[in-house]
């Protein structure tokens, strides 16, 4: 059912097919986000007329929203967003960092600057060897490897993530080794539970999408200590599990992100993909790409595009200030605002009156400027090109 083989290699970069349940993703490819199954501001009409060739859904909002039993009645993610290709779903790892450390560092998975001190108490989860307690909605909740693997199975994804203890920047080297320590003893309990089925979530029979085959990707952890991401890479290595994500805290600088991929990256298996969790910036894509990346997701185009932030060919354009302009963000651009020369000005306008579509043709935008960038990206590794077209496009997105 699942296959990857790579086509082209233009030194490390490559371009590869990834077969699933839901079709061919052609690699290098960016998820779209779907929080809670479904992209803000793209009506469900609308999807499959976006070059949206993969989108990701968040498993702890579906889940603490309530959405997981409406998702799996109508037969799994692809159903019920009415969308056709293929389909992950993350672990709720990353919610360990964002409604924890994340919350008390004030940082990101990058840092915004050379950490001066290392913070491994004050947690606002109390996080054990069963797993991680969650206060939501006045409300606790346990996530534990198994009930992450029951909710995905549910929600029917193509790729499904191992649950894993995504730590801060701030975190120190010990506090790092212990999270990617049970990392590790979570993703084998994770490949125990791949046909679990919990009477915490669901005491009745399982449903289709809870028994369609779905592709997991182990996540190598480590933080930016690179003796630990080595530890990880080779312990990720040599279990079965069909592709890898590399997720944690990334550094404090874009240099240092580059360092975690050029240590973890050549301790994988070539021939299966490697997803970056959580990073879109352009110029993150091309560096990452360049050292054998396959797979991104990110909320920076969905988001910035709800901001009045488009992406263009020649830069990025905030409509704040350009709001006077009577031209099109991109004439190069086959997305339904330009292509209808609907200019700035008038998308302006339409943000001001808080119309709908304003949101809607902002995103749209700036998702057909990211599909055409990971296609172009794939052109030009086919034609060993693909440094010229970093050079273009890195003018533009220093």
């Amino acid at each position: 059912m699942f296959e990857f083989n790579i086509l082209h290699k233009n030194k490390n970069a490559r371009t590869g097919v990834f077969k699933t349940p839901h079709g061919k993703l052609l690699t290098p490819e960016l998820a779209f986000v779907a929080t809670d199954a479904e992209i803000r501001a793209i009506p469900k009409k609308s999807i499959n007329k976006l070059t949206i060739q993969y989108t990701i859904t968040n498993t702890f909002h579906t889940f603490t929203k309530g959405l997981v039993p409406a998702i799996e009645q109508a037969g799994g993610v692809n159903d019920y967003m009415e969308y056709k290709n293929v389909t992950a779903t993350d672990s709720g790892g990353f919610q360990v960092f964002s409604l924890g450390f994340g919350k008390i560092h004030q940082v990101g998975k990058i840092a915004s600057k050379e950490p001066t001190i290392t913070r491994d108490h004050d947690n606002l989860l109390q996080i054990t060897e069963k797993g991680v307690m969650f206060s939501y909605d006045e409300k606790l909740i346990m996530f534990t490897p198994e009930l992450s693997i029951a909710i995905q199975k549910r929600l029917g994804a193509d790729i499904i993530f191992a649950f894993d203890e995504c730590t801060s920047p701030l975190n120190s080297h010990e506090y790092t080794k212990k999270a990617m320590e049970r990392t590790h003893r979570w993703l084998e309990r994770c490949l125990s539970a791949i046909d679990y089925r919990s009477s915490i979530i669901n005491d009745r029979q399982s449903s289709p999408s809870s028994n369609r085959q779905q592709a997991l990707f182990a996540i190598v952890q480590g933080g930016m200590f690179e003796d630990l991401r080595r530890e990880s890479a080779k312990f990720m290595a040599k279990q079965l599990v069909l592709g890898f994500g590399i997720g944690g805290a990334l550094g404090t600088t874009k240099d240092e992100v580059k360092d975690v991929l050029d240590w973890t990256i050549p301790l994988l298996p070539e021939e299966k993909p490697k997803h970056l969790l959580g990073i879109g910036q352009v110029r993150d894509i091309f560096e990452s790409v360049v050292r054998g990346v396959d797979l991104f997701d990110c909320v920076i185009p969905t988001r910035e595009a709800r901001h009045r932030i488009l992406y263009t060919t020649k830069g990025k354009i905030n409509v704040r200030k350009y709001k006077t302009v009577n031209e099109v963000a991109d004439k190069n651009c086959r997305c339904q605002m330009c292509s209808n020369n609907l200019t700035i000005q008038q998308l302006n306008n339409l943000f001001f009156l808080k119309d709908p579509r304003a949101y809607y043709l902002a995103t749209a935008h700036n998702i057909q400027f990211y599909s055409d960038l990971m296609k172009n990206i794939r052109e030009a590794i086919a034609t060993d090109k693909f440094f010229e077209l970093k050079e273009k496009y890195l003018k533009f997105y220093p």
